[in-house]
């Protein structure tokens, strides 16, 4: 039994010092390649269709629209969709600033559909039927764009081959809580490192979602919206790709937006994000590896930036391996093969590091304060996925064997200031499900595992117990907590 566990368990290390080694392969891209995109300027500005897909915003609606309307972009080559799916008060306050930017000559047009089929890549499909203009921007409800952003971003389009062209989300709110805090780590570790490091050595990188713009010729050369996946953008960014289009990241263009306050918010983004990527490797991977690729490195590159999502299911196998590893170490002897390989697996822990406060720190506002909590953040970042692992490792194998579900939006609500968040009652009150329980047992499972570790002297052990105890305590709290909501 001992030599199975070990087996398992260096396979599950290396799986994860591979993958630590091919982010910071990224990060060093990041530091030392160049912007290589060109611009130009156009002689006559191209149509352009603004999509704004909406599901229940009735908190950012009407903030949207006017920062929509405030583009500096002549009124006759500007075309603004409301594509709006909603069911509640959001569907009257969209019509009348409609009707109230109709009025001041904007041409923008509400639009509804009867149903809901294929969620936000329906909502685009449909606008994109009637769409006027030869390009496409589309912005989330949560986004508050520059009023330069079309000027800014349109010369990027040099080249006919160019398909996207993908600006830097900026959050309005990361300083709302510890919550939102780690959140700017994760994001800005993927806008700064992720896609400038891929998008620079001639990787594929993804649109992502929003704040970006398509050449609508590449949207349909690559078979247009597909609703078979949670993650849409991922999805057709991938099928463009493979098709030959070029996509642009630009990390100058900053696009202002708001991050999930509430744990639960934060869940069911993360979730709708592992799982659509899944569900997208699924999909992908075997156009990718037979497509004539730039390089070796753009597909070995593409299959990682696939399969991200799916480190989740080796932080599921490291916590369940650790009562089993505290046992066998405790009864190696002195001179195993094991101890070598050691230093090895913990240099994945160095690598992260890097690669996080590389990717925080190169976004920063104040470089001297992120230096100084950036240790407790990262740590809290770990702690927090930790704790909801088992729950997006669901997702994931949900969307490794192909089973369904909705789409669903991720609550925002206009929230700013440090304040009490009352209004996250309308949309957070969340349904206790089965996985609750097993979130416990993880929870108690941690718990044995401190004790446990404590008792044999084995600290490090005994450490990582205590982080995932904390995080599936944390999630399983929170979820407790919303649920009794009124």
């Amino acid at each position: 039994m001992e030599p199975t566990i070990l087996i398992i368990y260096v396979v599950v290390s290396m799986t994860l010092v591979i993958y630590s080694l091919v982010e910071f392969s990224l990060l060093v891209n990041f530091w030392f390649r160049k912007n290589k995109h060109k611009k130009r300027e156009w002689k006559e500005l191209p149509m352009v269709t603004i999509q704004l897909p909406m599901y229940n915003e009735s908190f950012v609606v009407e903030r949207l629209i006017d920062r929509i309307t405030e583009m500096n972009y002549p009124k006759d080559k500007l075309e603004i969709q409301i594509l709006d799916d909603s069911n509640d008060d959001t569907v009257g306050k969209a019509k009348r600033k409609v009707a109230y930017y109709q009025e001041k000559g904007f041409d923008i047009q509400y639009i509804q559909r009867e149903d809901r089929v294929g969620f936000k890549a329906g909502a685009l499909d449909y606008g994109l039927k009637t769409a006027k203009g030869e390009f496409v921007a589309i912005f989330d409800a949560d986004f508050l764009p520059s009023t330069e952003f079309l000027n800014d971003i349109l010369p990027y389009f040099v080249h006919e081959k160019v398909g996207v062209v993908q600006s830097r989300w900026t959050y309005i709110n990361e300083d709302y809580s510890f919550l939102t805090r780690l959140q700017t780590v994760i994001l800005n570790t993927h806008f700064s490192v992720e896609q400038q490091g891929r998008n620079r050595s001639g990787a594929y990188i993804n649109f992502n979602g929003t704040a970006g713009i398509w050449r609508v010729s590449c949207i349909a050369d690559a078979g247009g919206w597909h609703a078979d996946t949670l993650t849409e953008d991922l999805d057709l960014s991938f099928r463009a790709q493979i098709n030959g289009w070029k996509f642009v990241y630009a990390h100058e263009i900053e696009s202002p937006s708001e991050l999930p306050v509430t744990l639960p918010g934060y869940k069911v983004q993360q979730f709708r994000w592992s799982k659509g990527a899944a569900e997208c490797a699924r999909k992908n991977i075997p156009g990718l590896l037979k497509s004539r690729a730039p390089s070796f490195w753009a597909k070995m590159i593409g299959s990682f930036h696939l399969l991200n999502s799916s480190m989740y299911l080796i932080i599921i196998m490291f916590v369940l391996l650790s009562v089993p590893m505290t046992y066998v170490v405790q009864n190696l002897s002195k001179d195993s093969w094991i101890y070598a390989l050691f230093p090895y697996f913990l240099s994945t822990n160095l690598l992260l590091f890097m690669v996080f406060a590389g990717g925080s720190l190169s976004s920063s506002k104040n470089v001297g304060m992120d230096i100084l909590r950036f240790p407790f953040v990262f740590i809290g970042f770990i702690v927090i996925n930790m704790g909801i692992s088992l729950y997006m490792s669901m997702g994931i194998v949900e969307g490794y064997i192909g089973k369904k579900s909705d789409f669903i939006r991720t609550p925002k609500f206009n929230i700013i200031a440090k304040k009490k968040a009352e209004k996250t009652e309308k949309y957070n009150k969340i349904k206790i499900k089965p996985l609750l329980i097993f979130e416990f047992f993880f929870l108690g499972y941690g718990i044995f595992q401190i004790i446990y570790a404590l008792k044999l002297g084995n600290i490090p052990m005994a450490l990582f117990g205590l982080m995932f105890a904390l995080g599936f305590g944390i999630n399983a709290g929170s979820t407790v907590y919303h649920s009794t909501r009124n």
